[in-house]
Formats: C-alpha cells, sequence, structure tokens
C-alpha cells in the first residue's frame, strides 16, 4: 500500500513533467483506465449475494459509483474491503494537478517536508480524536500525502537523470527496522495505527528495492508479465476468494490447497478481466 502511494505519485508526476496536462485532461484519462474497471466489478459483485450482507445493497453500489463511500464507514469495505485504497486513490487524483503547481512555486525540500508536517499533524489530530483505527479517516489522502509528494519529488530527480543508489546491506537493515517496528505499533499499540505509515513505508519500500537489487533483474520478463495484469487482479482477487471459500475447508491443508487454486484461478481470472475491458470495451 504504501509503496502503491510512493509509485503512484513518482509514476504520475513523471508523466505530467513529459506532458503537463488541465484537471480535466488528467480526470478524464483517470476516468477510463481507473474508474471504468474498477465499477465494472463492483458491479459485478453487486449481483453476487455473498459479497454484501445488509439490506441497504443498492446504497452500497452509488455509494462506490458517486465515490461518496469514501466517507461512509459501512460503506468503506463494501463488495471487497481492498476497495478502500481507490478511495484514497481518488482523493489524490483530485488534488494532482493542484500538487503540481504547488511544487512548481516552492523547491523540493520544502514541497517534501511540508508534506510531512501535513501528514503527521493528520495523524496526530485523528489519533487524539481516537478515531486511528477509522479507515475513512486513517487512509484519508492526508494520511499518505508524504509518501505520494515524495515520490513526485524522486520523479522530478529522476527526470534530470541522476540516479539513486543504496547499498544492499542499508536497504536490509531499513526493511527489518521499518517493517519489525511497524509490526510491534499495529501489534502492541493499536491506538497508534495512525502513525507507524512512516516505519512501514521505509520497510516495505526498502523491502521491494531489496529483493529487486537480489532477484529482480533476472526475473524482469517474468514480472512485467505479472504487472501487465495487476491493476485487474487486484479488483477481482476478492471476489475469486470469497466465492471459493465458500467450501469452507476445514483442515490446515484444505485450507492451503485452496488458496493455492484461488490464487491460480484469481490470475486467470484477472487476465479475462483485463481483455474484457481493454480489448472488448475499449477502455
Amino acid at each position: 500500500m504504501h509503496v502503491f502511494f510512493f509509485a503512484s505519485g513518482c509514476g504520475l508526476y513523471l508523466s505530467y513533467l513529459k506532458h503537463s496536462t488541465t484537471f480535466t485532461e488528467f480526470m478524464k484519462k483517470r476516468f477510463g483506465k481507473i474508474y471504468i474497471p474498477y465499477i465494472l466489478i463492483v458491479i459485478i459483485s453487486f449481483t453476487l449475494p455473498w459479497m454484501y450482507v445488509g439490506s441497504d445493497r443498492f446504497v452500497a453500489l452509488l455509494s462506490h459509483i458517486f465515490l461518496f463511500k469514501m466517507f461512509v464507514p459501512r460503506y468503506e469495505g463494501s463488495f471487497g474491503f481492498q476497495l478502500w485504497y481507490l478511495s484514497t486513490q481518488f482523493q489524490f487524483y483530485f488534488v494532482f494537478t493542484l500538487l503540481c503547481k504547488v511544487r512548481e512555486k516552492i523547491n523540493g525540500k520544502q514541497f517534501v517536508f511540508g508534506s510531512v508536517i501535513v501528514s503527521l499533524a493528520w495523524s496526530c489530530l485523528v489519533t487524539a480524536l481516537g478515531f486511528g483505527e477509522e479507515r475513512v479517516l486513517n487512509s484519508f489522502f492526508l494520511q499518505f500525502l508524504w509518501e505520494f509528494c515524495l515520490g513526485m519529488e524522486v520523479a522530478k530527480l529522476l527526470k534530470t537523470g541522476k540516479e539513486l543508489e543504496f547499498k544492499k546491506w542499508q536497504l536490509f537493515l531499513i526493511a527489518i527496522v521499518g517493517i519489525g517496528l511497524e509490526g510491534v505499533i499495529a501489534l502492541k499499540f493499536p491506538t497508534l495505527k495512525a502513525l507507524n505509515d512512516v516505519p512501514a513505508f521505509l520497510g516495505y519500500t526498502a523491502l521491494a528495492i531489496w529483493l529487486y537489487a537480489v532477484i529482480g533483474q533476472g526475473t524482469k520478463k517474468i514480472w512485467e508479465t505479472i504487472c501487465k495484469y495487476s491493476y485487474e487482479w487486484y479488483l477481482v482477487h476478492v471476489v475469486v476468494f470469497t466465492t471459493i471459500f465458500l467450501l469452507k475447508p476445514q483442515s490446515l491443508m484444505s485450507q492451503i490447497s485452496l488458496g493455492l487454486i484461488a490464487v491460480i484461478v484469481s490470475y486467470i481470472a484477472a487476465v479475462a478481466y483485463w481483455q474484457l475491458v481493454h480489448k472488448t470495451l475499449k477502455v
């Protein structure tokens, strides 16, 4: 999740630096590439009785279509809890062009430091009010603003032709400390959940870069193939897993076996869904 927000800020800003765009143009592209595939899978989930329990099923569907689920805790995890991420991502889309304009007015250090202050202030406010575990608040875009803005600043650096260099042992150490600290906060101090994003981001980002440095080059083509369908896989996997696990396996071995089957089936479904969206519907 943290790596995704960082990568999103980096990728979007790299594209913006190559070809600046207006808010309307930017949102039009997001509508086709992100919103349409998302809403289609929500509609499919809407037709499956086991994907939502409640008499307000139609209102839950509307909360996705009109994006107000990001403000209503009851609907934030409807039709697949992983879809909360898209609420936050759309919030970033709404403010992206504004962030680009702000970056043009100030230098990189001010931009990143300012975003860190905003994110920490939001985290502290949510925690102080006792809403540290409320998803619509602890996952509001301000919570992850610093990660997104840091990604934008890295994009700015890369655009100049500079490279970021890290030693493997440094990355591994940061990964262990960051993930470990994030885990301790999550397990031992759940009320401080909104404050654990810094070690989580540093830990998982370092781990991702370390893994790529160790095994990534030799398996690049494999990951490129998987990543081609990654968004569709993200969208469909909960529907597939929920449906398959209606079989309710009892033993640990049967649960593991069914889980492996669900992974394979969900990937196949993702490829088929990609074909539907991009080939048939031509989105």
